[in-house]
């Protein structure tokens, strides 16, 4: 679907026929779900170079800050949380007078401001550099309620790892090392694109739109140093887990190894008297099954004490 804006005195709203017609003046085209066909007409319409038709038609772009002779080519990605934590590819062609939008989501800081007329006309004002601005400030600043959840999840797993560590527990703590992972890797690519958009001298964006994109690539570093924070936790996290497994796996071999040494002296006393022989020591006595067990209690009972004064039981 395509939503083209346009500025003539005031902000008008226009379908996508009429695109030729105004693509001289100041225009916000936002696309979503963009088809083959709409590329072709963006294409046409912008002058866009076939590589970057194509990536608009292709999902999951490298992150990328690209110039042209005519526009500015940028790949950025989003993030929301519903099920889990999903990355979304953020497209933007800018050029001296006209941005175009892509994604293949909806999004919600993109359809408030498209309801705001007021908002979106000042912006209009500015420049279109501006509606580029507000609309990649949007989905950077999404990324804290995001950080938050993952500090909260870290916060109950901890709380559980006092208990008795289970495969619950395990799952849980691999998804968010998985989460945090790609978070990780995507922020650190996009702190760096942003750095480019600071840095370097683009004739796309104006001077005065610079100190804003700075507060983002601010945000941004931000955003990468929290997430850095979290990978070490739940690093500490998985370890802390692996420890307490070990732990509580070395106590029942422990245990184990205990009642098989106490076991093996009853069993090669139980396996003497238990064989064929016709003169065995005490066979003949009336009590002797009863000395047997007796000293075999006997027996069990020293090496109890033997081990605990070892400290091994």
């Amino acid at each position: 679907m395509m939503d083209i804006f346009y500025f003539d005195k005031k902000m008008r709203k226009a379908a996508p026929e009429q695109l030729p017609k105004i693509k001289n003046k100041r225009l916000w085209v936002d696309v979503s779900n963009i088809t083959k066909q709409e590329a072709e007409v963006l294409r046409d319409a912008f002058n866009l170079h076939p590589v970057t038709a194509e990536d608009l038609l292709n999902a999951n772009t490298r992150i990328k800050v690209e110039e042209f002779p005519q526009y500015l080519f940028c790949i950025f990605y989003g993030v929301e949380h519903k099920k889990a934590i999903e990355l979304m590819e953020l497209d933007f062609v800018i050029g001296r007078n006209f941005l175009i939008s892509s994604r293949n989501a909806d999004i919600s800081s993109y359809a408030e401001l498209k309801s705001n007329r007021e908002k979106l006309e000042a912006l209009f004002r500015r420049g279109v550099d501006f509606i580029f601005h507000r609309l990649l400030d949007g989905e950077q600043d999404n990324y804290f309620p995001v950080l938050e959840y993952i500090d909260d999840e870290i916060d109950i797993i901890e709380g559980k790892l006092s208990g008795t560590p289970s495969n619950d527990l395990l799952t849980s703590i691999l998804a968010l090392k998985h989460s945090i992972s790609l978070l990780r890797k995507t922020t650190l690519q996009q702190t760096e694109k942003l750095s480019f958009l600071v840095k370097n001298d683009y004739r796309f964006l104006s001077k005065h739109a610079l100190p804003y994109f700075r507060d983002i690539y601010d945000h941004s570093i931000r955003v990468s140093d929290l997430i850095d924070n979290y990978r070490e936790a739940i690093i500490n996290t998985f370890e802390f887990y692996m420890s307490a497994v070990s732990k509580n796996m070395n106590e029942a071999v422990k245990v184990l190894s205990v009642i098989a040494t106490i076991a093996l002296p009853l069993t090669v006393v139980s396996s003497i008297y238990g064989t064929n022989f016709t003169n065995l020591p005490g066979s003949g006595f009336h009590y002797g099954f009863w000395v047997m067990i007796g000293f075999m209690i006997v027996l069990s009972g020293s090496l109890v004490y033997f081990l605990r004064r070892r400290g091994w039981a």
